[in-house]
């Protein structure tokens, strides 16, 4: 039809008034519809974007002091860490100390006891065995006279 059209003599588009009322149609459509709404339109899109923008931007910040707020409790912490195990260090040394210093104290005490009560016991068997020495003739002689069932001198 494009090919019959051209062939022939007429014209495919035909340029009257009504040409030139419709291209002042469309732009004052164009220039209304801009004004009323393509320009509120982007504007809402471009506020939206920048409050996204915004927002991101925010986030971020955030989370780099997340970060740094993060890394100095753990660098905090480490030093916690460190401070309690060396005062756990040096209150074990203090009562590895002490524990040698009352181990002493006791092993010093039992000692003198244990020798009391062996000097005691010394002298309780000496006097049992004066006691004994003294009474064993008199013994003797009450075994032999019952032996011998008479009177022994």
């Amino acid at each position: 039809m494009l090919l019959f059209a051209i062939l022939s003599d007429g014209s495919l588009i035909d340029l009257d008034g009504t040409f030139f009322i419709q291209l002042a149609v469309f732009f004052t459509a164009f220039v209304v519809l801009r004004a009323l709404v393509f320009k509120p339109v982007l504007a809402v899109l471009e506020a939206r974007e920048q409050a996204t923008d915004g927002a991101r931007e925010t986030a971020k910040q955030l989370q780099k002091q997340a970060a740094a707020s993060g890394s100095d409790f753990e660098d905090k912490l480490r030093a916690m860490r460190a401070d309690a195990a060396e005062k756990r260090d040096t209150l074990r040394g203090e009562g590895k100390r002490t524990e040698a210093t009352l181990l002493a104290k006791v092993r010093q005490d039992t000692e003198k006891q244990l020798a009391e009560a062996e000097a005691s016991l010394e002298r309780e068997a000496s006097r049992l065995r004066q006691e004994i020495a003294a009474g064993t003739p008199a013994l003797a002689k009450q075994i032999a006279s019952k032996l011998l069932q008479r009177e022994v001198s």
